[in-house]
């Protein structure tokens, strides 16, 4: 079916555009019946540039035959810079005074890193190198103050990036010590122990391999790092997130399903796998993950089950319990978002926009152009616990 799709885009350009979003449409009704396994999910495929929309209306059960809900955007951002596969994953920053001035970080995997305001204006971008994903934290101590640090890997060299939000400009500048050489990078997150209170960075790889690193202040105001820990997962990873209360870190296992661990750097490397691509909830590939903080521990971890263009949604707490699944689909003007990698949330007031909180998903097949983010107002899609700010 992936192949199939992607020589209709690969011969998109003289070929009348309603008969190639009848194909689209077509093919794309098939993946409600049939999960997806395929040998080239591990390659990049060929992405939208914008010409041609892809709605999935006809989705509206996942491969276990359960019901997935539509929801609907309300911002969409500008179009990165790049055309074909090059937005990736985003990441939101929390201004410490109004939170209606927070943005949103979003990686080109081609070009570099941008920002953008919560109406989707681009803000600033860096040109960077193949930055894949990105991950933030708040209450990093660097040079004797406490910054919102933002993390990401470079492809092109396999090395750490990593930036400080300035909350008055709100833009990222370049915090780096050195150029810090991981494996051949695929993914990345952070994590924040609550043992330690020291900050961390995973990073993943197409062999199945991962790297735990810790950062720390080099002692003049700058960010370095030393590996911890190594371990292997399986097959193809990318799409990691860590819960910095209950120390786990999640792993999606592309074309296998989603894998928990725990995220301390002196812990063992077993496992429990949350849910699955064959008989499971999910379609490969399996990508982003991302986690609504509740109180108490509770909460729900989301993730993107790209093969059939849905999110899932499972308890935080416990052993991760299926709570539902979701598609973000077009309405008013912003049309939905297909093909994601990428995706984040955060729970509590960013104003009148989204004063419940918002959840971000990268967009494969953007209407108006190239790729770019979706933002959807979280109480769309979940319920409204306790505010959090401390990401």
């Amino acid at each position: 079916m992936f192949a199939l799709r992607n020589l209709l885009w690969e011969k998109r350009i003289g070929i009348n555009n309603t008969m190639v979003a009848l194909s689209l449409a077509a093919i794309s009704a098939s993946f409600v019946y049939s999960p997806i396994t395929h040998s080239t999910a591990a390659q990049e495929r060929p992405k939208s540039s914008g010409s041609t929309p892809v709605t999935l209306e006809a989705t509206v059960t996942g491969p276990l035959g359960k019901k997935v809900e539509p929801v609907y955007a309300t911002v969409e951002t500008q179009p990165v810079v790049s055309t074909g596969d090059a937005a990736d994953d985003p990441a939101i920053w929390i201004h410490p005074e109004d939170p209606a001035l927070s943005t949103i970080i979003g990686t080109n995997k081609q070009a570099g890193i941008s920002v953008y305001d919560l109406s989707g204006k681009e803000i600033q971008f860096i040109k960077a190198g193949q930055i894949n994903n990105a991950d933030i934290r708040r209450g990093f101590k660097l040079g004797g103050e406490e910054i919102a640090l933002v993390t990401g890997g470079n492809r092109a060299n396999n090395t750490i990036v990593g930036y400080k939000v300035n909350p008055r400009t709100r833009l990222l500048e370049d915090v780096m010590a050195r150029k810090v050489t991981t494996l051949q990078i695929y993914g990345t997150c952070m994590y924040r122990s609550p043992k330690t209170g020291k900050t961390h960075y995973f990073a993943t790889s197409k062999t199945g391999n991962v790297e735990q690193w810790e950062l720390f202040d080099n002692g003049s105001g700058k960010v370095d790092a030393k590996k911890v820990r190594a371990f292997k997962v399986g097959g193809i990873v990318e799409g990691c997130v860590a819960d910095d209360e209950l120390g786990h870190v999640y792993i999606s296992e592309e074309l296998v399903g989603l894998w928990k661990y725990n995220a301390e750097p002196d812990a063992d490397t077993s496992r429990k796998q949350v849910d699955k691509v064959a008989g499971g909830n999910l379609v490969a590939d399996v990508e982003g993950v991302t986690i609504a903080y509740g109180p108490n521990g509770t909460g729900y971890l989301i993730v993107s089950s790209q093969g059939n263009h849905t999110y899932v949604v499972y308890k935080r707490e416990g052993d991760n319990e299926y709570v539902k699944t979701f598609r973000v689909s077009p309405r008013d003007g912003v049309d939905g978002s297909e093909e994601t990698d990428g995706i984040d949330v955060f729970v509590g007031n960013l104003g009148p926009q989204f004063p419940h909180g918002v959840f971000v998903a990268h967009d494969g097949y953007n209407d108006k152009g190239n790729q770019n983010f979706k933002l959807v107002p979280l109480e769309r899609i979940l319920p409204v616990p306790a505010a959090r700010a401390d990401r």
